[in-house]
């Protein structure tokens, strides 16, 4: 395990679990429990869609995590908490500030581009940073493309 060095662990997972959330509810719903300097366990709720296991919502997160930053994380434990909730610890596998560019960075030059800044984006409605959130995302696949 790697120790994490100048990544605010805090400030991807958080954003991690407002997308995965976004997405997911009411079957999954994710709750950050602790965050720790390698490590955080999230608590997972909902009805779980039978055919694709509770598993697969866990694995899930890590994928959204890696979409957003550099950093790895594998499961570490699953606690099953209730008849539709889990604990689930996550371990900092990798992490690195090298390579890829914050997202944040590139959401500043996505909304320059398009004659915006972050105050205009902070003051629009919820389903108006959705629709700037996906088209950022496009702009992003399109951009790792061109590499």
């Amino acid at each position: 395990m790697k120790r994490i060095v100048g990544i605010d662990l805090g400030k991807f997972v958080s954003r991690t679990i407002e997308i995965y959330n976004r997405y997911r509810r009411p079957e999954a719903t994710a709750k950050l429990l602790e965050l720790e300097k390698d490590s955080f366990t999230i608590e997972f709720e909902g009805s779980f869609c039978q055919s694709c296991g509770a598993q697969d919502y866990f694995e899930d997160l890590i994928y959204e995590l890696e979409s957003l930053s550099k950093i790895e994380v594998e499961i570490d434990e699953i606690e099953q908490t209730g008849p539709q909730s889990f604990k689930v610890r996550y371990t900092v596998k990798a992490a690195s500030t090298g390579g890829k560019l914050d997202e944040e960075a590139l959401f500043q030059e996505f909304l320059q581009e398009r004659g915006l800044s972050a105050k205009d984006y902070e003051a629009s409605n919820p389903c108006t940073k959705d629709i700037t959130r996906f088209h950022f995302r496009t702009w992003l696949f399109e951009k790792n493309l061109e590499k």
